[in-house]
């Protein structure tokens, strides 16, 4: 039990991921994917020329999770997440402003940093892992339900993108980051040690003061690191986790972008399209939750086997559309399934490599992960401007996937695992 019997810091910290993160999926992740035709016909590219804008957002994020990872560790995530947000909320700004391709571009990227420090991604992922131990799952799972939560919002988007256009939607997404993003970041605080706890809440020790800019001091309690991060890239399981979440954010990376215009490409309205993201992020709400449940007492190789063959269902569905009942039905399945490897991903992470370090190590994992996201939107821009269509790029996306069952039954094998449920 906590100190006093009051609740558990840890999951204050829970809540201010949840808010954050809500917000950043409207604007940003689920909610830009509305401005995607529209920006197309006011600067007059092809598809491929602005699928590159998300291209890059994913190489770009790729490239600075290990440096958010190793900021984390050394100058605390509230610093991290404080200056994510202001360039964030900045970068949508001046995205708003953009008065040709180029100056959109820079925009992006500067709106893609902000978002890599802030996101859920490597920065609150980290911190939850260290507040807790026994709940771990549990609380991984709440803390990355801000997609799930945020993602409907979508079709509020679309709406205020029809009331009052693109610029203007971004530049009032850009404010509304400001107001909601810098109170949050406050929130953040790196260990319980630091603080006289220890992991869930469990036990007091002696109270450390942090610092007057907000960096936490580190207390003589922590725990020496299991593993460092060299140690964990001359291991299998490192390369193992980048190649298996690598395949999949080919796939989920492309159709962030285009998704909606796919849709109404083959004749739904903006609102039908963006609803079909709207469903499956509030659906990925009850994956959240099943993976924390899951993963805190099964086999996490099981769970994942059938998140990618779940996966590669949908997008069959999805190559197959024909009614609106079709887009359901590959909303339901893809939501659930995105939403049960969002929280997986750092949860298993620390099982493999404890959490002392977990900042440098997840964000190296992460960074390769995001970066071989770069394919997907490109590939999916340029199928559809060489073939009128994107079905032959989703059939490659299936076998794509193929490739991570035999990779998690191989690499994480009992004989070769290292961890067990009870980590």
């Amino acid at each position: 039990m906590s100190r006093n019997h009051r609740v558990f810091y840890g999951w204050y910290i829970v809540g201010a991921s949840v808010l954050l993160n809500s917000y950043l999926a409207l604007a940003v992740w689920q909610g830009f994917t509305v401005f995607f035709l529209p920006i197309l016909r006011d600067f007059g590219v092809s598809r491929m020329v602005l699928s590159g804008a998300f291209s890059i957002r994913q190489l770009e994020s790729g490239f600075l999770s290990p440096l958010v990872g190793f900021l984390v560790d050394r100058v605390g995530p509230r610093n991290v997440i404080l200056t994510g947000v202001i360039l964030a909320g900045l970068g949508l700004i001046l995205t708003g402003l953009s008065p040709n391709i180029w100056w959109f571009y820079l925009a992006f990227v500067l709106m893609s940093a902000g978002v890599s420090g802030a996101s859920h991604g490597v920065s609150w992922a980290v911190m939850v892992a260290r507040w807790f131990t026994r709940n771990r799952g549990r609380a991984t799972s709440l803390a990355f339900m801000g997609g799930a939560i945020g993602g409907p919002g979508v079709i509020l988007v679309a709406k205020l993108v029809e009331a009052i256009g693109w610029r203007s939607s971004v530049l009032v997404l850009g404010l509304g980051l400001w107001m909601i993003g810098i109170p949050l970041s406050f929130v953040a605080r790196s260990r319980p040690q630091d603080y006289g706890y220890e992991p869930d809440g469990d036990q007091a020790i002696n109270l450390a003061t942090p610092r007057p800019n907000g960096i936490e001091t580190q207390g003589s309690e922590i725990q020496a690191p299991t593993m460092t991060l060299r140690e964990a890239l001359k291991g299998r399981h490192f390369w193992a986790l980048v190649v298996i979440l690598g395949t999949q954010q080919i796939g989920m990376g492309g159709l962030q972008a285009h998704q909606i215009a796919y849709f109404q490409d083959i004749g739904f309205s903006p609102t039908q399209a963006a609803s079909t993201v709207a469903i499956a992020f509030g659906v990925s709400a009850i994956g959240r939750l099943a993976a924390g449940v899951l993963t805190d007492w099964t086999d996490w190789r099981r769970i994942f086997t059938a998140i990618i063959i779940g996966q590669m269902t949908a997008l069959l569905i999805l190559a197959n559309v024909s009614s609106f009942w079709h887009a359901l039905l590959f909303s339901l399945i893809l939501g659930f399934c995105h939403g049960m490897m969002v929280p997986i991903r750092p949860i298993i992470a620390g099982k493999l490599f404890g959490t002392a370090n977990l900042g440098s190590i997840w964000g190296a994992i992460d960074g390769a992960v995001v970066a071989t996201g770069v394919v997907g939107p490109i590939y999916l821009g340029w199928t559809f401007d060489s073939f009128n269509t994107y079905v032959p790029a989703f059939y490659i996306l299936v076998a794509v996937l193929v490739i991570a069952i035999p990779t998690v039954l191989i690499a994480f094998n009992n004989k070769g695992s290292s961890w067990s449920n009870d980590d």
